[in-house]
């Protein structure tokens, strides 16, 4: 799937609900174009979220709005991605997360796309722990998966 930039409500609404995810690999390119540091770009401009397993698994994904960067996300998590721009489009589109990029108008594979790409974090896990300098935590979460209030 290509990195169309769509202004359609529905499009506009993931973007202003929740950050998609990073695959691994990704933020480190997001940066270079941002003429960053992949550590520069965390403490700046990411947040770190999880997936409900056995244990967590860590994912990388843009900050949200009014959020601390370079942090844990906090439980059950909402809020418009810090690339969302004021004109209604992505600031970092051509090089945006996976889950941004392979979003469809009225898809219905979000949950399915959200566990593949938190899986592919299962094996990247010091990564994250790299950039936040220690082991990160998980706030109580409540529920219906992260873009459970959305497409729920």
């Amino acid at each position: 799937m290509g990195k169309f930039e769509c202004t359609c409500k529905y499009c506009k609404g993931a973007c202003s609900y929740n950050p998609g995810w990073f695959l691994p690999g990704e933020a480190e390119i997001a940066a270079k174009h941002m003429g960053l540091t992949i550590k520069e770009f965390f403490d700046q401009y990411l947040g770190i979220n999880w997936w409900e397993d056995d244990d967590p698994i860590f994912v990388l994904a843009p900050a949200i709005v009014g959020e601390l960067t370079g942090s844990e996300y906090p439980g059950d998590p909402t809020g418009t991605c810090v690339f969302f721009n004021h004109d209604g489009l992505c600031d970092i589109h051509p090089v945006k997360p996976y889950e941004c990029a392979d979003l469809v108008c009225n898809d219905t594979d979000v949950s399915e796309r959200h566990e593949m790409v938190a899986m592919s974090w299962k094996t990247h896990q010091d990564q994250i722990e790299t950039l936040l300098g220690r082991k990160p935590e998980t706030e109580e979460y409540h529920g219906g998966g992260l873009f459970g209030g959305l497409f729920g």
